[in-house]
């Protein structure tokens, strides 16, 4: 680590980084215990010259100066790769949106009336197949999030509890009937 002469030079947080990842290297290949890696780690961390790093590192083969992945990180490709119901709801969403700007456009070169009531009436069309095709959009998006679970269910009422709401009737009659049938237990 510390080359001849340098031994009383301060390092630097980056070389004591450089020293863990070495020992963290000689831990996986199991050339160190896990308590000597504790322990090597915390002089590194004190560690305030070269020298002091050396001593760390001294009887660990120099081969193992840096720590190498054992693979390249993938490089980021852009948009997530799409289902084809995602696919549909944006072909959906580009194809309605170019119809109603032909329209528009065509109207106003025009100038029929005709014309433009039937944009404006596409327009309409438009915006409706815009929500719809986006709430598919973003229902995928959740589903995909959630790893495609349900949200969890209300709890069931036991049949007692469930005959006691349906006779009685008024609000707020279902939690009174709930605690009657179960005066231990703990609101949730």
């Amino acid at each position: 680590m510390a080359a001849p002469g340098h031994g009383l030079m301060r390092a630097s947080d980056v070389d004591r980084e450089q020293v863990i990842g070495m020992l963290k290297v000689a831990f996986v290949q199991g050339r160190l215990t896990k308590d000597e890696l504790d322990l090597r780690v915390g002089q590194a961390f004190t560690a305030r010259t070269y020298g002091e790093l050396a001593v760390v590192t001294a009887d660990i083969p120099a081969g193992l100066t840096e720590a190498h992945p054992l693979r390249k990180p993938a490089r980021a490709r852009g948009w997530p790769p799409m289902n084809s119901s995602a696919k549909t709801a944006v072909g959906v969403i580009s194809a309605a949106t170019m119809v109603t700007v032909a329209l528009w456009l065509i109207a106003w070169f025009a100038g029929n009336g005709a014309l433009l009531a039937g944009a404006v009436l596409a327009t309409g069309i438009d915006l409706v197949v815009l929500c719809a095709a986006g709430a598919t959009l973003l229902e995928l998006r959740q589903q995909k999030r959630s790893g495609g679970e349900l949200p969890p269910s209300a709890p069931r009422r036991s049949a007692k509890a469930a005959a006691i709401a349906r006779r009685d009737r008024r609000p707020g009659k279902d939690a009174l009937c709930a605690v009657r049938l179960a005066p231990n237990a703990r609101p949730a």
